[in-house]
């Protein structure tokens, strides 16, 4: 088995204890704009954010991943435009950012709600988007893409239900699930093209150890690319690819360049 990747660091007491009455307070703040429509904007481009849906600006991890989407050298296009699977979408800042470096992105979400503000901010910015709704890779059983990304729930847990019909109970779906982890590690292999990536970001108050070691039982080597320090927790963004296999003609034409 592959060995599993490095989680984010964890957060020392001290710090812990010196940033939570700061964080609270940053916490309490940024939380009022979750129960209405609001915009957030992420690298000087506007997204708007409806009640329920995840908040990349809000809750960081979006935003983080986001800005080194739209930056990393790793998913330079090249003269041949390629394509790009977002998967959990939620408002759609990484397909939309994607888009803008030329993929051919599709975007899927299990929210209804969440499918349809995507598709207000790929209107808003200008860039076309293929938005389907479904259940993890249902919704593109049988194609694969050059790259995917993940911005799925990191924590485990039943939804609450308590709020089901309140826009709490549609952000709660994008916050825990018992088993979409687990679902979502062992289906990566089959939509990665030869050669593809997967990019994701953990936090070190989720279930890292999860997420990576699924990665490892389903065949795919990882790699930590960075890490970041929020205050009470650590963020990392990982880059996920299925090993180079070494057939018999490989083998004898690096054989025959080594000697």
């Amino acid at each position: 088995m592959i060995e599993s990747a490095l989680p984010p660091p964890p957060v020392s007491r001290a710090v812990k204890w010196l940033c939570t009455p700061w964080m609270a307070v940053k916490r309490a703040t940024l939380r009022r704009r979750l129960g209405k429509a609001v915009f957030e904007r992420v690298l000087r481009r506007h997204f708007i954010i409806w009640p329920g849906v995840f908040n990349p600006v809000v809750f960081r991890t979006g935003r983080f991943l986001a800005e080194f989407v739209a930056r990393t050298p790793l998913l330079e296009s090249g003269a041949e435009p390629k394509t790009a699977l977002d998967m959990g979408t939620g408002c759609g800042v990484l397909a939309i950012f994607a888009a803008l470096r030329g993929y051919r992105v599709t975007a899927v979400d299990l929210v209804p709600e969440a499918v349809s503000c995507a598709r207000a901010n790929a209107i808003l910015n200008r860039v076309d988007v293929e938005l389907l709704q479904g259940d993890l890779f249902a919704p593109v059983a049988g194609r694969t893409f050059d790259a995917v990304f993940a911005s799925l729930p990191k924590f485990r847990g039943t939804p609450n239900t308590v709020f089901e019909q309140s826009w709490r109970g549609v952000f709660d779906q994008s916050w825990r699930s018992l088993d979409v982890i687990d679902r979502f590690a062992e289906g990566l292999p089959a939509v990665l093209k030869p050669g593809g990536i997967a990019l994701f970001v953990l936090t070190s108050h989720g279930d890292c150890e999860g997420m990576l070691s699924g990665l490892a039982r389903a065949g795919l080597s990882v790699e930590r690319l960075l890490w970041r320090h929020f205050g009470v927790e650590t963020m990392a963004i990982y880059a996920a690819r299925l090993p180079v296999v070494q057939t018999p003609a490989n083998l004898a034409m690096s054989a025959a360049g080594s000697s």
